[in-house]
């Protein structure tokens, strides 16, 4: 059984993720699997969000109609065929989706069900993909990987196994929403972990992503130390990262919200990202991509119906957030982990 199925039960019993332990007993990382297995009883102790229920209640409804068709090396995400359904339970499936509104990260296609995302994650995949040599057969680590729309292009990409991180249960529910239409399992696993949650032990990923995290972070150089602990010697860390001009300064600090987002404490310079990365003990610190956000790429669509981009930016002037801040400029940045 799939550890996806223990999000269609009603017991939040660490025996659903029984599967994902079973794929590593055999593997070197082996030894943490108690740590980890301990840190998801705890938080299966504890009260989950208020609208869980509500989540569970409509992945139970999704027509049990499982699928051997999927694709993940395309810009939108398709499992199953249109036909493969009927009217009704295209009309139900439909529904049950749109109960786990907003969707933030996509696009996905379930059975000819175009799910319009708020981001066209596929644009930022494909300005990260041109830089990767290859993701054949490599395990990698996704931080904060939101509904594993990443994860899944990962696999597309020749990925090993991709493990996401993610604490917000919206997302993997959406995740299992998505994955559980598959006749076969894959290999990604989402595990609703904080970063400090997973144990230090965890440490040969070949890859660690770190996409629209950093920003985030009160102390940003604690987060590259702990992304470089899990990566193996002689892998790679990506970066994606909000940044602001050196003409600001190493960082600008901010008061309260940036472009209405809550929760970002500063956004540095591409200098000063760099900068960390090195401090944190990675080599050959790389600037591979800037790209300003724009409207095409994050919006308001009928899967994400609030506010988006577009109402956060000066009405009067694009270039500044309604605070008065440079409007958003995104980067990405890779850096090695030595292998001595």
């Amino acid at each position: 059984m799939h550890e996806l199925y223990f999000i269609a039960r009603r017991e939040m019993n660490i025996d659903f993720y029984a599967p994902f332990f079973n794929s590593i007993k055999n593997e070197k990382d082996a030894a943490w699997k108690t740590i980890l297995q301990n840190r998801l009883i705890h938080l299966f102790s504890n009260p989950m969000h208020g609208d869980y229920k509500k989540w569970l209640d409509a992945i139970d409804r999704i027509p049990k109609i499982r699928t051997s068709y999927s694709l993940f090396n395309d810009s939108v995400i398709k499992i199953g065929k249109k036909q493969e359904l009927s009217e009704k339970q295209q009309n139900t499936l439909e529904s049950c989706l749109r109960e786990l509104i907003p969707w933030r990260k996509g696009p996905f296609n379930l059975f000819g069900i175009e799910i319009d995302s708020e981001w066209r994650s596929d644009q930022k995949w494909n300005r990260i993909q041109v830089h990767l040599p290859t993701l054949s057969g490599k395990k990698i680590l996704d931080v904060g990987c939101g509904n594993g729309y990443y994860m899944l292009r990962m696999l597309g990409a020749g990925a090993k196994r991709v493990i996401g991180i993610e604490p917000n249960l919206l997302f993997l529910a959406q995740f299992y929403a998505v994955v559980q239409c598959l006749q076969s399992s894959v290999n990604a696993h989402l595990l609703p972990l904080k970063m400090e949650d997973l144990p230090s032990e965890i440490n040969n990923f070949d890859y660690v992503f770190s996409m629209g995290v950093l920003y985030h972070r009160r102390t940003p150089l604690d987060h590259l130390c702990d992304l470089f602990q899990h990566t193996v010697a002689g892998g790679t860390v990506i970066i994606e990262t909000l940044v602001v001009d050196d003409a600001y300064g190493p960082e600008l600090k901010l008061s309260d919200r940036y472009a209405g987002m809550r929760n970002v404490w500063n956004i540095p310079s591409t200098s000063l990202v760099k900068t960390w990365l090195q401090q944190s003990g990675f080599i050959s610190c790389t600037l591979l991509d800037t790209h300003p956000t724009c409207v095409e790429e994050q919006r308001s669509t009928s899967w994400m119906p609030y506010y988006s981009l577009s109402k956060f930016l000066d009405s009067n002037d694009s270039t500044k957030t309604i605070e008065g801040y440079p409007a958003p400029i995104r980067a990405i940045f890779s850096g090695v982990k030595p292998l001595a």
